[in-house]
């Protein structure tokens, strides 16, 4: 090939990429999303005062969605209580750590004080999800199970991977059927645990969606019994934890 040819031929090439790179679409990236939860040991016979208390709360919670602040949050009450664990908790979902610190500094009023002045023990986890899904839903019922798994070291990826591919999408098939109305997959930003640890929260519309989910999962075991086994390969089976709770309040914009 001579030269001028040769050379009229790399610009054609280099002409062809770049319309390329211009008309092709950009293909969206999935928000990053942190998430505060706070877990609160409330004595039994406060719990009603409790949890009408809460509706303070939650009034500041929705101004923050209005504004963009956050993307969804939530209170809920235990339905399984253990010996040491929480009776009641909260969440709230943003698209920035920013975001969660303004959603701190907002509830930090005196008028709430009052509210855990009863409470006997709290704990916060502030957390990033991995995957986050939900649309735009306001509930007052509904449960939420929260499934905890801790890796093998050097395992974590596989775990992270196993999600995408074998559980993400059963769960975006539940939020678009309405059947969930929230999920997080989450590890810790600040690790007040050991580094290692994964969270599955759901949160169903109602206790069908556990039904639902424990078919479709039964479903997947059986067709390929082999990704099951390859997961539990990964995490640490004594270390698992599942939670299960009722929601009392729910937003996601």
């Amino acid at each position: 090939m001579h030269r001028r040819n040769f050379i009229r031929a790399v610009v054609v090439c280099a002409l062809a990429m770049m319309s390329l790179m211009v008309t092709a679409p950009a293909q969206a990236q999935e928000p990053t999303h942190y998430t505060f939860v706070s877990y609160w040991d409330v004595p039994r016979a406060q719990w009603n005062d409790f949890e009408k208390a809460e509706a303070q709360t939650n009034s500041i919670l929705e101004g923050l969605v209005a504004d963009g602040t956050l993307t969804a949050w939530g209170s809920g009450a235990s339905l399984v209580h253990t010996e040491t664990g929480y009776t009641h908790f909260n969440w709230f979902v943003s698209e920035t750590e920013g975001g969660i610190v303004k959603t701190l500094t907002a509830l930090a009023t005196p008028s709430r004080g009052a509210t855990y002045a009863g409470v006997t023990k709290h704990e916060d986890l502030l957390l990033h999800s991995i995957a986050h899904g939900g649309k735009t839903a306001r509930a007052t019922s509904g449960v939420i199970r929260v499934a905890m798994w801790r890796a093998k070291p050097g395992r974590g990826e596989d775990i992270e991977n196993y999600f995408k591919k074998y559980i993400q999408p059963d769960l975006d098939a539940g939020v678009a059927s309405g059947s969930i109305l929230m999920y997080n997959f989450d590890n810790q930003v600040i690790h007040t645990d050991a580094p290692g640890a994964y969270n599955l929260a759901v949160v169903y519309a109602s206790a069908d969606g556990l039904d639902k989910s424990a078919a479709m999962l039964a479903a997947h075991a059986k067709e390929n019994p082999a990704a099951g086994e390859g997961f539990e390969a990964m995490i640490e089976v004594k270390d698992h934890r599942d939670s299960l709770g009722r929601v009392l309040a729910y937003q996601h914009k």
